[in-house]
């Protein structure tokens, strides 16, 4: 079995297949659809030049130091305060 990938909006209830892939498929197929996220997009869709410089910005406010000493155990992972 192998994969064609292709992106369609649905027509009448139907969803049309790219003409170069019609002779290549088979009358009888497992169809898989796969749908987009609405949030997922919000999370990937880029930053603007100024919210990335605000989110650096606020990042930079909020820093804090260490001890030169300091070394996280793997046990401390789950700790909470």
């Amino acid at each position: 079995m192998y994969a064609i990938e292709f992106e369609a909006t649905i027509e009448n209830g139907m969803i049309p297949i790219p003409p170069q892939y019609l002779a290549l498929l088979q009358p009888r197929l497992k169809v898989i659809v796969m749908q987009e996220d609405p949030t997922e997009k919000l999370v990937q869709a880029p930053l603007h030049r100024n919210q990335k410089e605000e989110f650096l910005a606020s990042l930079a406010r909020h820093r804090f130091d260490l001890p030169s000493n300091y070394r996280f155990k793997r046990e401390e992972l789950y700790d909470r305060i």
